[in-house]
């Protein structure tokens, strides 16, 4: 009987290598996860995925040590100076900034350095980069959501909400307005109120807090029903229909510099 042969390597003559060095861990210290979420990462900035392998850990501080098939390496050459440069595609430009974040976290700074010339292609700052810091926003607003709990003995009464499958907690109301949303559990409601919103430095906001001052029902209809309702409403459209849009938009006379 014939015995199975090995898989053979793919040819690496004349491909390359690219090493990515954290300075924060070892390969005996970092954890699996931490490592698998900066492989990840590395596979969306160098792009090319079907040619580009995971080879090994080098000891020392941890180094990721990247193979790169032959045809494939000016591809991914060129997407490199790309990002160094902050001109490379949206996926690989949002890798590069997530590794940042790790890095920041992991209070570690990062290269990605060719192997063969030894030259440092993209350093990464990590920790030797200050987290940019946005002021919150307080402002009058309306949160939809589904109504999950009501709760708390305080004159200040929390109130969780949820929308599309996530939580969302931080709002709060008096004791009378609770009354009545607790009677809308489990169904869809507006809450208007006074709210602080803050951003990261990935440009993503979030909810801080929010004060109920008054909520509405919401009918929980499918789109289609939605759509349905609208074409249902009855319209009547002049022949100046037109015009009178244009007036109500622009004013008389259609004063469009400088008139009210």
């Amino acid at each position: 009987m014939a015995m199975p042969h090995k898989r053979k390597r793919p040819h690496t003559s004349g491909g390359g290598e690219y090493r990515f060095k954290i300075d924060a861990y070892t390969p005996d210290t970092i954890p699996m996860a931490r490592l698998a979420e900066y492989m990840h990462e590395l596979s969306d900035m160098l792009g090319e995925p079907t040619a580009v392998h995971f080879e090994r850990l080098e000891p020392g501080s941890t180094v990721l040590v990247h193979r790169i098939e032959r045809e494939a390496v000016p591809k991914v050459r060129e997407r490199v100076s790309n990002v160094r440069r902050g001109e490379g595609p949206r996926e690989a430009l949002r890798a590069y900034r997530t590794i940042n974040r790790f890095l920041r976290d992991d209070n570690a700074v990062g290269f990605l350095q060719d192997k063969k010339s030894r030259a440092v292609i993209i350093r990464f700052p990590g920790r030797e980069e200050a987290e940019e810091k946005f002021a919150s926003v307080r402002q009058h607003g309306s949160i939809d959501g589904i109504v999950i709990r009501v709760g708390g003995a305080d004159e200040t009464v929390p109130i969780w909400l949820e929308a599309e499958d996530k939580q969302i907690t931080g709002c709060f109301t008096t004791r009378a307005i609770a009354k009545q949303l607790g009677m809308r559990l489990f169904e869809p409601v507006r809450l208007f109120g006074r709210g602080k919103w803050s951003r990261d430095s990935e440009g993503t906001w979030s909810l801080v807090d929010f004060r109920i001052e008054s909520f509405e029902p919401l009918e929980d209809v499918s789109l289609s029903k939605a759509l349905a309702n609208l074409r249902a409403i009855p319209t009547e459209w002049s022949d100046n229909a037109y015009d009178e849009l244009k007036m109500i938009r622009h004013g008389p006379g259609d004063k469009r510099n400088g008139g009210h």
